[in-house]
């Protein structure tokens, strides 16, 4: 018998199949899929123990009771699909875990379903990739807490020390928080991706400068406080050649989403609060694959310039933005806690974030041991921190615009500084504008 059941031997799948493996876990693996298992033991000798089946009923006759299940399926269909097939085939108590990418407001509804069904059920998302899911991955837990007793110290066989000594995974409640936590950390995702981007672009539409010079920058911030998984990887991909040509130089420049980044902006907006900085990210993968592109620039002439790139300033705008990023998505799980009724940690899932994460980074660290970070609004030496990096990130600004290069999240970083810390903004005529045509009530200090 086996102490764990995996369905769906994806790349994640296999990967966390054989991190279970190695850590003296016996799972049992099923996917409908026979191309999947095709040869998994001679690809993969520490897949050995494990038992491998293309049929459900021995699939799940083959887990030791209460059984325990992980789903690595994509959210939608396929999730569906096997949720409705494990809930006729399990048996009271046996614990279903959702460890895909599932948007909170599903996770919730599937929790309702399978607790009627006499099931408990934990909505886990993962982060950590391929390689991270395999050495030990971040993951963000919720649901039932007697399903979490049970699987804990699984759990702390197959993942990461953090920053605190512990390992990295954590509960953060007994509904959908895991899933809304991993859904937050996937938006944060979104905008570091989107700033290392748009200063890898701001460098190479000036003339002077090519694909190792701005490897050369990457390399020389990621051994400061700069420094990321996410910047190391593109560092890395930056000098990528492919038949003797750079692999940047073959790509389409079109990027696409999973559709977490929306569910985060969803939640934004129900909840009054806002990730501007996450919005732009996305639009700018929204107008990656839009044809109005491919129409409007054969109508603009451009006319390339050769400019220099003040990289001090360029450093500090890109600490401006990453701070800013980081602020807006507290601000949104804080009011997630307060309409919810939730207690999600934000230290806790900075800590589970510090390592085995996509957004692992120095960052991270430094929130955790200089910022009330969940108390972020009482904690002025995030605001003295990002009044010191402003210059540098008006410099930069002030280069793009002069020549014609968008930077998506640096101008709404800004903005977005300059109205919270603005003691009065526009909105005034708004109220009055409203008052006219709408009869709307007007607020008198």
């Amino acid at each position: 018998m086996s102490d764990f059941g995996i369905i769906g031997i994806g790349r994640i799948g296999t990967s966390m199949a054989r991190n279970m493996s190695s850590n003296g876990i016996i799972v049992s693996l099923f996917d409908k899929s026979h191309n999947s298992l095709d040869n998994l033991k001679n690809d993969y000798p520490e897949l050995d123990s494990s038992l491998v089946f293309d049929d459900i009923n021995k699939f799940i006759s083959s887990i030791s009771k209460p059984r325990k299940v992980l789903i690595l399926v994509p959210s939608g269909p396929a999730l569906d699909e096997v949720i409705s097939l494990l809930i006729q085939h399990l048996d009271s108590n046996d614990i279903l875990i959702d460890g895909g990418n599932t948007n909170p407001n599903v996770s919730f509804v599937n929790h309702q379903t399978i607790k009627s069904k006499n099931l408990l059920y934990l909505g886990m998302g993962v982060s950590g990739g391929v390689k991270g899911v395999l050495e030990g991955p971040s993951i963000m837990i919720g649901g039932d807490t007697n399903a979490f007793n049970q699987v804990k110290n699984i759990f702390s066989r197959i993942t990461s020390e953090t920053i605190n000594g512990s390992k990295s995974f954590e509960f953060f409640g007994d509904s959908n928080q895991g899933h809304f936590v991993k859904m937050i950390h996937n938006g944060i995702e979104y905008v570091e991706m989107q700033l290392i981007s748009s200063i890898y672009y701001l460098m190479i539409n000036s003339k002077k400068y090519k694909y190792e010079d701005v490897a050369k920058i990457f390399k020389k911030w990621n051994d400061i406080d700069l420094n990321s998984y996410l910047l190391e990887i593109s560092l890395l991909k930056l000098t990528e050649k492919t038949d003797d040509s750079y692999l940047l130089d073959r790509i389409d420049d079109k990027a696409d989403d999973n559709g977490t980044g929306r569910w985060m902006l969803k939640h934004a907006v129900d909840l009054g609060c806002s990730v501007s900085m996450l919005n732009s990210a996305i639009d700018s993968r929204f107008i990656s694959n839009n044809n109005t592109r491919s129409k409007a620039n054969k109508l603009i002439i451009e006319d390339k310039k050769e400019y220099d790139i003040d990289f001090e300033s360029l450093a500090n705008a890109y600490r401006f933005c990453r701070l800013t990023n980081y602020f807006q998505a507290f601000l949104l799980m804080d009011s997630a806690n307060q309409s919810y009724g939730w207690n999600i940690s934000i230290s806790n899932a900075l800590n589970v974030w510090s390592n085995g994460s996509i957004i692992k980074s120095n960052l991270i660290n430094a929130l955790l041991n200089d910022y009330l970070v969940d108390n972020i609004l009482d904690d002025k030496n995030i605001f003295n921190n990002l009044n010191e990096l402003k210059p540098g990130l008006i410099n930069i600004l002030n280069t793009s615009l002069i020549n014609d290069i968008s930077l998506p999240c640096f101008n709404e970083a800004l903005n977005y500084f300059n109205q919270i810390s603005s003691p009065s903004l526009s909105t005034k005529l708004i109220q009055a504008q409203r008052n006219y045509f709408g009869s709307h009530k007007i607020k008198i200090n």
